[in-house]
């Protein structure tokens, strides 16, 4: 845990912060009903909502269901083997796809298909944790807030704005109280050529328009997706062409996934807080001159939530705590 001294001045706002759930849909749970848990009055997600991969279930012609999981084939013989199948790999946040052996043969090599049925559940995976987190907060002064991280479908973008559970937002700076928030999301390149990223050159870009409206970086939030380059925030394991992880003399070499622009911004602005995520392997808190930033990495696969709970009062973090359940 890292404590500032007290200060007397200002509202205390208490943010659960957590990032990368990928789909999880047990970790989104833990992540909405954490705010009441916590104590916190603001909930902050870092975006990559979106999952990473859809599972179909194919239904074979003796009544059984067929699937593959991790590259081993799975039968399921029963509703009820079905459905708990179903609830086990969407809480790893894959989409499980119910379909016929027709239209199973029919996608294997339609890559169009493919990408029209993922980006459908996605959204429809989404909407469901809107009425969720609508079902949660409603009646409570919980704020809940999101941006996009690198992985996330643009399609993701209406379901979000057209809830009034939800407060999206991105390349804007927002009110919270006495403080602001500047939203900026998607990473840097990265060797997955995911749907938000952005040169150095692009992020430089995009800070310089939101800079201007901030009032006072004293009171200053950045929830920006993409971690500081150089620090123990964005450090990942190094991977080879093949995607695989480099190893020398039988450890795993790592690398920094971050940003420089966002460090070197951070560093000539000196917002009051960064929040962060992009980096599973990240989690950490540092600090960048006066800025507090932290990251709260993930682990969604396991269906652990990792998050970061933050007491912010007038111009001062007043405690940082590392969360893990």
């Amino acid at each position: 845990m890292f404590w500032q001294k007290k200060s007397g001045a200002g509202e205390r706002v208490v943010i659960f912060f957590a990032s990368d759930l990928h789909g999880s849909n047990v970790c989104f749970k833990k992540f909405i009903n954490g705010a009441k848990f916590y104590g916190a009055n603001v909930l902050i997600m870092g975006g990559d909502l979106t999952g990473k991969a859809v599972i179909p279930i194919s239904k074979q012609s003796d009544g059984k269901y067929l699937a593959v999981q991790m590259g081993e084939p799975v039968t399921l013989e029963s509703e009820a083997e079905l459905e708990d199948f179903e609830k086990r790999v969407g809480n790893m946040g894959f989409y499980p796809a119910r379909m016929s052996e027709e239209e199973f043969q029919g996608l294997k090599d339609d890559t169009d298909g493919q990408q029209v049925l993922f980006k459908k559940l996605v959204s429809e995976r989404v909407q469901e944790w809107c009425d969720y987190a609508g079902e949660k907060l409603n009646g409570t002064d919980i704020s809940f807030i999101t941006a996009p991280g690198n992985d996330d479908f643009f399609e993701i973008d209406e379901v979000l704005n057209n809830s009034p559970h939800v407060q999206y937002h991105e390349m804007e700076v927002t009110e919270l109280g006495d403080y602001q928030i500047l939203h900026c999301g998607g990473s840097t390149k990265t060797p997955w050529d995911t749907e938000r990223e952005y040169s150095e050159e692009e992020y430089h870009a995009r800070f310089e328009k939101l800079l201007p409206q901030v009032n006072d970086m004293s009171h200053c939030i950045f929830n920006v997706h993409c971690p500081p380059y150089g620090t123990v925030l964005d450090q990942c394991p190094k991977l080879d062409e093949n995607l695989k992880v480099v190893f020398e003399m039988g450890n795993p070499v790592s690398m920094h996934g971050g940003s420089s622009a966002v460090h070197e911004t951070i560093e000539r602005h000196q917002p009051l807080l960064g929040v962060h995520g992009h980096i599973h392997e990240g989690r950490g808190n540092i600090k960048i001159g006066k800025t507090v930033c932290v990251n709260p990495g993930s682990v969604y696969p396991e269906g652990i939530l990792q998050g970061v709970l933050i007491t912010l009062q007038g111009s001062e973090v007043r405690s940082v705590q590392m969360t893990q359940g």
